[in-house]
């Protein structure tokens, strides 16, 4: 792990978990990034343990298996003709497709530069959820309808991770 002097300051004078807040005790422990090495904050144990950033990131489409989809794969494919995984109904209809894109790079300690990846995995909303997508809000107690743009403020915030 990469610890700085300010690091081990920002430490030793936390007293809430960086991950999901509340009061530190105890079970305060150091939270890095695995691939990287550098220090992310103080943490309970627990929420340390049960940290994990998602290998894919899921993006659901309303009429993906129409022709929608095939304006996606198309710009998807990019200039290098990058694979695209498809699980299909028949040559022109898809349930899922996806690609891997690069999140981030850095050089390792070898000095070899790292590319780090997450899928995004498009999915048909229909085929996962069968309802109108009017429908499916009305499914959730207010208390499970979330604005994820109150979370990520800063799309710098992601990437810090």
């Amino acid at each position: 792990m990469i610890f700085t002097k300010e690091d081990a300051k920002n430490y030793n004078a936390a007293t809430t978990c960086h991950i999901r807040g509340g009061e530190l005790g105890k079970d305060k422990v150091f939270d890095h990034c695995h691939p990287r090495g550098n220090f992310r904050g103080a943490a309970h144990n627990q929420c340390n343990l049960n940290y994990k950033i998602s290998k894919f990131f899921p993006v659901v489409f309303h009429n993906l298996t129409g022709y929608d989809s095939h304006l996606f794969i198309k710009k998807l494919r990019g200039e290098l003709g990058e694979k695209i995984n498809c699980i299909p109904c028949n040559e022109e209809n898809y349930i899922s497709f996806s690609r891997d894109v690069v999140v981030d790079k850095f050089i390792n300690e070898e000095g070899k530069e790292v590319f780090e990846k997450r899928e995004l995995r498009f999915i048909y909303s229909f085929r996962f959820m069968p309802s109108s997508l009017d429908a499916l809000p009305k499914n959730l107690s207010k208390d499970q309808r979330k604005n994820l743009g109150a979370f990520f403020k800063d799309p710098q915030e992601l990437s810090a991770t």
